[in-house]
């Protein structure tokens, strides 16, 4: 049976409430006034933390109280100068385009994370206990520190629900939240409330940090995991809903209380999510929320008319050349730039099959989960079962589509942002099966000593050329395949679909159902990846499969672009080629990454082959622009 103390519980759940709902809280404000998801919260929770850790070094001799107070002040102060700077030059120039904006936050965030593990490097610190003493009641214990944060967390909220109950700006914001367009024609300046709406924001983020930085270790990547927790909060409570916020941080910090006070601490993040598709397969919206607004990049602008710049005769001797290049690579080439090779086809696969997915209007963060189920699934089957690879090629694949289908059913019933959001909780959730169940997965240290495909034909894949050549037969076979999707009639309806959702749906078209297929196909050709990599690899680990590497993935497709084939592979290209340049500087490769993915969201939007598209469409005359309202309709007709 197990011992909790209820007091305990009750302390638990006040001080994780209380972080919660502030952080959180200033996620959902952000959103509900300037519509876009700021991936980049979670590093400015980071730099509240750094803030005191930074006045601590630079005080030292004071009373740490006295710094402490000091931080409050400080702290959010300049990190809310910090935070209207960001929505100057990044956020109002994409004010416009909610998806931009979230994706240019999507590169602020490793901006941002990169930064601090420059200037602070990457181990943690530890602060010393800034306001020392407990209080012990009926055997639970509370300490001052998190007292703190609970009275921080009162006192924010109240001061929060005063400035926007009594005041003339915060009615503004009020107003621009509920109606934009309406607050315009009563003259109220959306621009200054959506800097006073950012500054708040951020500036409760870094409160947030401020708070706890003493009660958890300070890291460049810190942000990551508090995200995490706030993207689950506000997708129950409802993008854009502060009471919705609330409600949802008081539920899991009651559910977190008892789970750390019973010893079930490890699974949080597991429990929490399945709560979370739980509440969406009942309430795509959340409990409290809005619709999110339509997006205007992904798949909105799918359908073009064909731009023929070149002659077949030119095509077919370029993709002659291309494949006598591929084919020779790595007979010309070192044992390190096969294997480069070998990594970069088996990216190929992973990104040109995420662009599927982007078809259906939705960009899902669990794609590198997908790889890491056919990965898990070919070690697994390898070293229990001992079946060969030709065998568990198709099985690894499978079994991710069968993932992403049970996925599916909640979260396919979510669009926009809702759907982003959770399919990052649920990739995250996964991981954690791999790292906390030990049997059958290994935990933290893996699976290891993996083999290479058996031999075929008498040909041995221990020898890496022999590798890459087999990795790029399946790499072009994956393409054919997924292009053959692509320009099927359920292609073409997935993406006209995600053009029109409301007439795709009065014409009889199944809208979860089409979605679902899109995104299991997908994942199946992930899964496959998977195999592949782990076969490569010789070892499967769960710290191969993190957000970084999907991060990767989505920026080859926002710098690429993803109306064609080509877009993925032409950002894919332009990303190894960075990470191979700064092979000597890895601390620079998320950071040049994340400046990439904001200058191509702010001046290139349509990635590498819209730049290409408008330079061939200046050779040749033609525009190649998206068709019209009609041929989407004859597309869904088709």
């Amino acid at each position: 049976m197990l011992d909790i103390n209820i007091t305990q519980v009750l302390f638990n759940f006040l001080a994780l409430s209380s972080f919660y709902g502030l952080f959180a809280v200033g996620l959902a404000l952000v959103f509900g006034v300037m519509k876009v998801v700021n991936f980049a919260h979670g590093e400015f929770f980071m730099m509240g933390g750094y803030a005191i850790w930074l006045l601590l070094m630079g005080l030292f001799g004071l009373p740490p109280w006295v710094v402490f107070l000091l931080a409050l002040v400080v702290g959010p102060l300049a990190i809310c100068v910090l935070g209207l700077v960001v929505e100057k030059l990044i956020f109002e120039p994409t004010s416009d385009d909610a998806f931009n904006g979230f994706i240019a936050s999507l590169g602020l965030s490793y901006v941002l994370q990169s930064l601090a593990a420059l200037s602070f490097g990457v181990v943690s610190k530890s602060l010393p206990v800034l306001i020392p003493g407990q209080v012990v009641v009926a055997g639970g214990v509370l300490t001052f520190q998190r007292l703190a944060v609970i009275l921080g967390a009162v006192l924010m909220m109240a001061g929060l629900w005063y400035f926007l109950n009594r005041t003339p700006s915060g009615r503004a914001v009020r107003a621009a939240s509920q109606d934009r367009r309406a607050a315009l024609l009563q003259g109220i300046d959306l621009k200054r409330v959506r800097l006073l709406v950012m500054a708040i924001g951020v500036g409760m983020a870094a409160v947030s940090g401020v708070l706890m930085a003493s009660i958890i270790n300070i890291g460049p990547y810190m942000g990551l995991e508090a995200i995490w927790k706030a993207f689950i909060v506000v997708i129950v409570g409802g993008l854009g809903s502060i009471s919705g916020a609330i409600v949802a941080a008081l539920m899991f910090g009651f559910i977190d209380s008892v789970a750390i006070t019973a010893g079930f601490g490890q699974y949080i993040v597991i429990i929490d999510t399945v709560i979370m598709l739980g509440v969406l397969a009942f309430f795509p919206r959340g409990l409290l929320g809005r619709e999110a607004p339509a997006l205007e990049s992904g798949a909105v602008k799918q359908l073009l008319r064909p731009l023929r710049a070149f002659g077949p005769v030119v095509k077919i001797a370029a993709a002659l050349f291309l494949a006598a290049a591929l084919i020779a690579y790595p007979f010309l080439s070192s044992t390190y730039y096969v294997g480069l090779g070998i990594l970069f086809l088996i990216n190929v696969i992973l990104v040109i099959s995420y662009r599927t997915i982007t078809t259906m209007g939705g960009w899902s963060f669990a794609h590198i989960t997908m790889l890491a189920i056919g990965a898990y699934t070919s070690a697994l089957l390898q070293t229990v079962f001992d079946l060969s690879f030709w065998l568990i090629l198709p099985i690894a694949g499978g079994l991710a589509a069968l993932v992403a289908a049970l996925i599916a059913f909640p979260v396919m019933r979510t669009r926009q942002f809702y759907f982003f959001l959770s399919t990052f909780a649920a990739g995250e959730a996964i991981r954690q099966c791999f790292i906390q169940f030990k049997e059958p997965f290994g935990g933290i240290e893996g699976i290891p000593f993996l083999s290479p495909p058996g031999d075929l034909f008498g040909i041995s894949f221990f020898d890496t050329a022999n590798y890459y050549l087999l990795v790029l037969g399946i790499a072009v076979l994956c393409g054919i395949l997924l292009y053959l999707f692509d320009i099927s009639r359920t292609g073409r309806t997935v993406k006209a679909m995600a053009e029109n959702e409301n007439l795709s749906s009065a014409i009889g078209v199944n809208i979860w159902a089409m979605k679902t297929l899109a995104f299991c196909v997908g994942s199946f050709f992930a899964g496959i990846a998977g195999a592949l990599f782990a076969a490569y690899n010789g070892f499967v680990a769960p710290t191969d499969y993190t957000a970084q590497f999907m991060f990767k993935v989505i920026a080859a497709v926002i710098i690429g672009g993803n109306r064609t084939f080509w877009g993925p592979v032409m950002g894919l290209v332009v990303l190894t080629a960075m990470e191979e340049l700064l092979r000597g500087w890895a601390q620079l490769v998320p950071l040049i990454w994340g400046l990439t993915i904001i200058l191509t969201v702010l001046f290139l939007p349509q990635g590498l082959e819209g730049l290409a598209r408008r330079l061939l469409a200046r050779r040749t005359g033609k525009t190649g622009e998206p068709a019209p309202r009609g041929e989407v309709a004859d597309a869904l007709r088709a």
